[in-house]
Parts: structure tokens; C-alpha cells; sequence
């Protein structure tokens, strides 16, 4: 059983290398590596023909055009049963393959996830805290607080793992300010998929504190927020008041737009229901230096469930990323 494994990459040939190489040495050999970069660049073609392995190809894309386009065209012109996302600049351990096909084998056709090792500038924690279970709506699971000291969901497209089948019936939106999260949007509403997690670490996520995109282009806050709009009909109000008052009003902070506090609390009233739990973290976006906000959610993460420390003794911080899908956001 053949799984294509597609890694869609923009001028990061050092990281991608470790990308590469946590694909090669996974203990499920029956795989296929689409590389697809997203304009062509000398340095990650010498850095991907430098792997000698037949199970690697590499894909150029003459026109740049985004994560999701790159994705697509990987998946276009694979040829396994089974289909899997890696960003360029994060890594899987060598049995998150053999793991994730263990748990499927049985079990109706779905997307596979598992949890992640997140590692920043400031520590390291495990994500999510609590699994996506299908009892619930997935956009609440996504973007509402059920409290003050919980966060919301957590899935990455580095831990994605479907049947080609299942990809085809859904696929990356090119145009989405958020194609990741939209991907999970429309894989319950049309098709029939549970989303299932394995409850191990198999991937190690890479992301500093402001966020970042393997995409060339950087959505702003107001595109977020035009994105959210046209998700409206399949998502709850409580899930659209919670991505403005978190998702969106993080990055408008980050821009250093003040300007937009009136403009996405007005948004999260008219259109959403917001909760307690919004609006204090909301409000403390704009009035929390960003160190301070950092020290807090390391209080908050420095459980012996988060093992701390543990993966920077096997894994070591990457710098600041250059950028991943907008989904990335989540990771605030």
C-alpha cells in the first residue's frame, strides 16, 4: 500500500532537507516523496537532487502560487493509495507513518492526524490539549474557548494522512486566506469523514511567536476576516466570535493595527455569540506587551504533560519561519 507523501516548499532548501530526511527514514517504506517548490530555485534543487533516493521527486512550479496550489499539484501527480502533508520546515518521527496506518486499519475512510511536538523560541509543549473526538462541531472545536484555560483545538497539516479518494472530494481552496482550517471545514459538510486522531507525538512542529507561512503571500487581518465571513454558513456563532476575537485580532495586533478593535468586536456581536472566555483574552491582546503574553502561556504550558525540554534534546530550534499556510494562526 503506496503513500505519497507531498512536501510543498519556498526557498527554505536547509530546512527542507530536514523535511526530506524525516520522510526517508520512516519505518514504513512503501512511500513515494513529492517535492513540489514553488518557483523554481537552484539552491533547493541541488539541496533535493543531493538525497539520492528513487522514492524522491521533485516538481517545479514556474509560477508561484501558494501552499495549497503546491499541495494540490503534489497530490495531482501522486500515484499512492494514501496521501500525507508535510510543511518544509517541520519534521515527522520515523513511526509516524507505521502508526497512523496501524490506527486505520479497520476503520472507515478519514483524515488522520496525531498530536504534535511544538517547539519555539521560548520552551516546547505538546498539541493538542484535548483530541478532536467527532462529537462536536469541528469549527467550535477549532475556534471556541469552553474556558479561560483551555485553548482552542489544534490540527497542523503536517499531520495530515487520507485516502487519495477522500482528498479528491475535497482539496486545498488556492484562493483561501486559511486553506488548511477550510479543509477541515469541508471535509465533514461534504463528505461523510471522521477526523481521527492518534493519541501519540508523531510530528514535530517548528513555529516562532508571531506566526508564519509557506505560502508567498501574507494574509492580513482584514482578509482573515472577509475569509471567516464566507465561512459563515457552515460554522456556529460561537466559532465566528471566537476567530475574530482570537485568531483574527491576534494577527491585527501583530500588524499593529489599533484601528481594528472596534471594527472585530462589533464584528463578533453582530454575527457571533461571543463568550467570556473571547473576550478577555481579546482584550488583553491589545493591552499585554507580546513578552509578557509569551511568559503567561509558558506558566499555563509548564505542566509534566507539556514535557519540556524534552524534544529540544532531540530536535533543535530552526530560527524563525519564513511562513506556513495561513492555518499556522493557530499556533498563537
Amino acid at each position: 500500500m503506496l503513500v505519497s507523501v507531498v512536501i510543498p516548499t519556498l526557498d527554505r532548501p536547509k530546512l527542507l532537507l530536514r523535511a526530506i530526511e524525516s520522510v526517508l527514514r520512516q519505518t514504513y517504506r512503501e512511500i513515494e516523496l513529492i517535492v513540489v517548490a514553488d518557483r523554481p530555485d537552484p539552491d533547493t534543487v541541488s539541496a533535493v537532487r543531493s538525497m539520492e533516493d528513487p522514492r524522491l521527486r521533485l516538481i517545479l512550479n514556474p509560477r508561484p502560487s501558494t501552499a495549497a496550489g503546491a499541495r494540490n499539484i503534489g497530490a495531482d501527480q501522486a500515484t499512492g493509495e494514501w496521501i500525507a502533508f508535510l510543511d518544509d520546515d517541520d519534521e515527522w518521527l520515523p513511526n509516524k507513518l507505521e502508526r497512523q496506518l496501524a490506527f486505520a486499519a479497520g476503520r472507515a475512510p478519514a483524515l488522520l492526524t496525531c498530536l504534535s511536538q511544538i517547539v519555539t523560541p521560548t520552551g516546547s509543549y505538546v498539541a493538542p490539549q484535548v483530541m478532536y473526538d467527532n462529537t462536536g462541531p469541528i469549527d467550535e472545536y477549532l475556534f471556541d474557548r469552553r474556558s479561560m484555560f483551555t485553548r482552542p483545538g489544534f490540527i497542523q497539516t503536517s499531520s495530515f494522512l487520507l485516502p487519495r479518494s477522500l482528498f479528491d472530494k475535497v482539496r486545498f481552496n488556492v484562493e483561501s486566506a486559511h486553506d488548511d482550517w477550510e479543509f477541515l471545514l469541508r471535509l465533514p459538510n461534504e463528505t461523510d469523514a471522521r477526523i481521527e486522531t492518534v493519541p501519540e507525538v508523531l510530528v514535530v512542529v517548528y513555529f516562532d511567536e508571531r506566526g508564519s507561512t509557506n505560502t508567498i503571500r501574507t494574509w492580513s487581518w482584514m482578509r482573515s476576516l472577509d475569509w471567516i465571513d464566507g465561512m459563515r454558513p457552515i460554522i456556529s456563532r460561537h466559532a465566528y466570535s471566537g476567530f475574530c476575537l482570537g485568531v483574527a485580532a491576534f494577527r491585527a495586533v501583530g500588524e499593529g493595527a489599533y484601528a481594528a478593535f472596534p471594527e472585530l468586536l462589533g464584528r463578533a456581536y453582530r454575527n457571533g455569540s461571543p463568550r467570556l472566555w473571547h473576550l478577555l483574552p481579546f482584550l488583553g491582546y491589545w493591552v499585554t506587551p507580546l513578552v509578557w503574553r509569551q511568559r503567561l502561556r509558558d506558566s499555563f504550558r509548564g505542566g509534566p504533560a507539556l514535557e519540556r525540554g524534552s524534544t529540544s534534546e532531540r530536535v533543535h530550534w530552526c530560527g524563525a519561519r519564513a511562513g506556513s499556510s495561513a492555518a499556522t494562526l493557530s499556533r498563537d
